[in-house]
This record gives structure tokens, sequence and C-alpha cells, in this order.
């Protein structure tokens, strides 16, 4: 749970003082910020993505979970949700900026990959980067919506603490090496893919391949020496 708790901590810090601060914010510098959280993205991702033990298998996941995604249009619900909720918000509306910061802060690969890891492995990395990057995007949606934005530290201490409780519960599926490097790789390649979008680099529509970490999961327990 720490790193879901230092999470909401970076959300009720940059909200704060975004709050405080409101249009005396310069916006340059939220880029430098962004990149450098960026570049350490791809690095822990490509770490996470050379612990790989069968190629084929996360080729095969990824591909699975991408068309999975593409089909239900996942990423497209995701955003006409966000569109929704966007086009409610006004300053001053604290339910609706709530809601829209809940949505931007717990929905992504991220969110799950790090929560995940951090119930398995006691290892938070991909969510202090993720405190970061909210905490940087509190920072100037309060500034911009208003108090709404604070109060979506809650939503985060139940919607990651719980998946952190949830693959703590699980963790003697992931006792299996193959089984967990697999998957750490198949989230390693996830990251490299949010790295690169945040760079502005590609458009990659990584919340469509979040199938892929289930499905590296089946198939490397039943995939035998694939």
């Amino acid at each position: 749970m720490t790193g879901t708790i230092i999470n909401a901590f970076s959300v009720i810090i940059g909200s704060s003082i975004g709050l405080v601060m409101g249009s005396h914010l310069a916006e340059r510098y939220k880029s430098i910020v962004i990149n450098a959280i960026s570049l350490v993205t791809l690095l822990i991702g490509l770490k996470l993505s050379l612990e790989v033990k069968s190629i084929f298998l996360v080729l095969i996941s990824l591909i699975l979970g991408g068309l999975l995604g593409e089909f239900i249009s996942l990423e497209g619900l995701i955003e006409r949700l966000g569109d929704y909720v966007s086009k409610k918000v006004q300053k001053g509306d604290v339910v609706n900026a709530f809601m829209s910061a809940s949505l931007l802060f717990c929905v992504g690969p991220m969110s799950i990959l790090g929560s995940i890891q951090d119930g398995l492995k006691g290892d938070y990395s991909i969510l202090l980067l993720k405190s970061a990057l909210d905490g940087v995007s509190s920072l100037f949606l309060a500034s911009s919506l208003g108090i709404g934005v604070f109060f979506s530290f809650i939503t985060i201490l139940i919607y990651q603490g719980s998946l952190t409780l949830f693959a703590s519960a699980l963790s003697g599926i992931f006792s299996d090496i193959k089984i967990a490097n697999n998957f750490y790789a198949t989230g390693g390649i996830l990251l490299i893919g949010i790295g690169f979008n945040l760079l502005g680099l590609t458009k990659i529509k990584t919340i469509n391949y979040i199938f892929a970490l289930v499905l590296i999961v089946i198939f490397s327990k039943f995939g035998g020496v694939l």
C-alpha cells in the first residue's frame, strides 16, 4: 500500500499548491517535469521488459489483448466518458471536478500495473512515477477546476489500494518465475509505450492493451515450453 499512499499524498500536495497559486502557475514548467518523468518511465519499462522468459507468449498476449481492447473500443469508451465529464465541469463544480480528476488518475496501465507490482513485490517504483505525474497534473487541474480535484485522492486510495490487496492475495500464482517475469515484461512494454506517448513521439492506445496483462498470466501458466 506504500505506493498508493504516496500517490494519494502527491495529489493532496499538488492540488493544494494549485488551489493556492491558481493562475500564477507557468505552463512551461510542466513540460520539463513531464519529459523527465517520461524518460524514467522508459527506463523502468525497458528494465521490466528485459525480464521476459517467452517473447512469443508476450507477443501473442499483446496482439490478442490489443485486438480485444480495440474491438470493444476501450480507449474510446474512456475518452467519451472523460469528454462527458469535462463538458459538465465548471469552475467551482466540486462533484464533477472530483469525477474528472478521479478518472484521469485511476484509468490506465500505470495505475493497474503499479498497484499489482506493489502488492506482489512491495516494489512501488511505477507508482512513484505515477505519483509525480499525478502531482503535476493535479496542480494544474486544481488551479482551473477547483477543490474537487483535491478530493480525488480518496478514489486513488480505494481503487489502487484494492488492486494492491487483490494482487497480494494472488501472490502464490506469481511464485512461478516464468509467469511473474512474462507478466512484468508485458507491463514493461506498455510502460515504454506510455513513455513514448508522454514525449509526444507516438499515440499508442496503451489502455487497449490492458487485457494483455491477464492473457500473459493464462498463457504462461498453460503455455508449456512456448
